[in-house]
């Protein structure tokens, strides 16, 4: 038989085992993120929580609600804050993200 046959067999038998409830390889690992990893992380880019929302592509009431730890980030958001806690300058040369100063009132002088 054919070397694509096999492959496409064999993938076809791992596709059939995993429907079975079998583990795939390689995708067993997950990342734990900590509530005070995905603050620190915002605040090593200089971002409010409504610009890094916008860079994980979460809702600003989910960046929330992993901040506050009454949900944890997981899969690629996870993997991406720990990325960005670890070296936070490669958002700005992978994605082109440049962090906006915040808006802030100015102070009232007395």
């Amino acid at each position: 038989m054919s070397t694509l046959f096999n492959e496409l067999k064999a993938g076809l038998e791992e596709a059939l085992d995993h429907a079975a409830g079998a583990p795939i390889a390689g995708r067993e690992r997950t990342v734990q993120i900590e509530r005070s990893e995905v603050h620190a992380a915002r605040h090593k880019l200089g971002m409010t929580q409504k610009q890094f929302a916008v860079v994980l592509g979460a809702s600003l009431e989910t960046l929330r609600k992993w901040e506050q730890g009454t949900r944890a980030p997981s899969g690629a958001a996870a993997r991406l804050i720990r990325i960005i806690a670890y070296r936070p300058s490669i958002v700005e040369e992978a994605l082109g993200v440049l962090p906006e100063p915040a808006k802030r009132r100015p102070r009232r002088v007395a």
